[in-house]
């Protein structure tokens, strides 16, 4: 039986996790869109090539992530006294 822990992520996963890692600190309502819009093809692509539910599911949650952050208020952090 293989370890599902140590098994090596399939290509559309290492893709996501590329993407997601690339943005070090938050994006701006620009680059998010543009985030968005490679998560849409990346689910298009993952759907093309059969990946695992699991695969497309994080897609579309960390989709789902982005649009809700971008309707988040920007609010200045609070300091102390």
């Amino acid at each position: 039986m293989i370890d599902q822990s140590r098994r090596p992520p399939c290509p559309v996963m290492r893709k996501l996790i590329a993407i997601v890692a690339q943005s070090s600190r938050p994006p701006g309502l620009k680059e998010r869109g543009q985030i968005i819009d490679q998560l849409t093809d990346l689910e298009a692509e993952g759907v093309a090539q059969d990946a695992p539910h699991q695969t497309l599911e994080a897609i579309r949650a960390t989709r789902f992530k982005l649009r809700v952050e971008s309707l988040m208020p920007r609010l200045p952090a609070i300091r102390g006294h």
